[in-house]
Formats: C-alpha cells, structure tokens, sequence
C-alpha cells in the first residue's frame, strides 16, 4: 500500500515510508524501533498500511538514514549514537516530516499523531514535550525515558502510554510517573500496562515476544484514541 519517499524541507533532507489512505484524513508519524526502519525485524511498514486502511496518512521518518540492523548489538550502537550525537539532526527530520504530512493532499484535518515503538515509544514523548505545538496527540509504546531528557511538563496534548508488564528495558514505574506529571499539565491521559507480555509485543515479526491478543487490543485502543483527538 505505501511506499518509501525522498523528499527535502528547509534544507534538511529526510527518507521514509508513506502510506496513504483512499480518502482524507489526519496524520500519524509512527517512530521505528531500535532496529531502524528498514530492517527485516522492523514492522513499521506493516503499521503505516494498517493506519491507511484506517482512514490516516502514515509516515515513518528513516531517523537512521539508510542504515539498520538485525541483532540487538548493532541496534543498541544506532540508537545509542542517535540519542547521544545526533538529536539535532534528529529534531530537523522530524519538523520537516510535520510539514510534509500537513502539506500532502490526502491529510485532512491538518491534524498530527505522533507515535513509536521501544526507541520510537521515547521519541513520541520526547517530541511531545519539545515541539507540543506541532502535533495533538501521542501514543508512545514501552518507551525509555532513561535515554534522553523528556520535557514532561511541556507536554500539552492527549497521550496515552501503552506498556508491558515484563518490559526488560523499561522501568514502568518511572513512565507512570511521567503519565502522572502529564496529567497535572491539564490534558487526557492513559495508561496502560499489558499482563504477561513483555517489551515489543506488537511486533509480529518477532515471534519470540510477539503476543496477538494483546498486540490487537493495544492497537485497536490506539486506533480509538487517535480518532478521538485527531
């Protein structure tokens, strides 16, 4: 359904996939994993299409630009450059990738989600406190608040936080804590933690953590959130 795309902004230059919906409709930029976009462990892809048929234009930025990996070794060294070195760089492409989705013709309301996965699940709260005027909603999966500084107390818009009870990397204490903090910013807020299933339970391509049940009612929810605040 979608494809990947080229295209420049402001002088940033940014690559991705797009997937597009039959008719109009609001937007959602989906933040792949540590693995990168374009890794055969990556679902991302698959998620663009499943927002299109939806009724959303999807777009999922290439943060890595043309690089990726296919074991956790080298996706901790990509995603640990780009959070350490590269989130000035990181802070353009996602603008530029704003204003592409407000400017494509099949984006309407000119409204923006923003979502993301392990790494990206950081990103989609990350940019939400940083650039809250940009977007009007979140929905951050299992992210890592540990792995650069999330300006909660910015964050102004609907977010809902979707976690793993067994999450290995991620403290869910501390992304309650940051869900609390939220709310007292005056916005909706969710919560919630899947029973059982551990970090990356979405991902179908990854058999090993993969669980359906819990992968379609997360998003489904997701699905329902961004319809109502998009």
């Amino acid at each position: 359904m979608g494809q990947m795309v080229e295209f420049e902004k402001n002088g940033v230059k940014v690559r991705g996939y797009i997937a597009t919906p039959k008719w109009g409709g609001p937007a959602v930029l989906v933040f792949h994993e540590w693995w990168g976009l374009e890794s055969p462990l990556s679902n991302i892809k698959e998620i663009c299409d499943r927002f299109a048929q939806e009724g959303f234009v999807a777009f999922a930025p290439d943060f890595y630009e043309e690089k990726s990996a296919d074991n956790p070794d080298d996706a901790g060294k990509l995603m640990m450059d780009m959070f350490e070195n590269r989130m000035e760089q990181i802070d353009k492409i996602f603008k530029a990738s704003v204003e592409f989705v407000k400017e494509c013709r099949y984006t309407s309301p000119k409204k923006v989600g923003i979502t993301g996965f392990c790494c990206g699940g950081t990103l989609a709260m990350y940019f939400a406190g940083k650039f809250p005027e940009l977007i009007d909603a979140s929905v951050p999966f299992y992210g890592l608040p540990q792995l650069t500084k999330i300006n909660v107390e910015n964050i102004k818009v609907p977010t809902f936080f979707i976690l793993a009870e067994k999450d290995e990397f991620v403290n869910n204490d501390d992304v309650i804590d940051i869900a609390k903090n939220v709310w007292k910013n005056g916005v909706d807020v969710k919560v919630k933690v899947y029973s059982g299933v551990t970090h990356a339970f979405l991902n179908e391509k990854r058999e090993d953590v993969y669980n359906p049940c819990r992968a379609e009612d997360a998003w489904n929810l997701t699905v329902e959130f961004f319809k109502e605040y998009l």
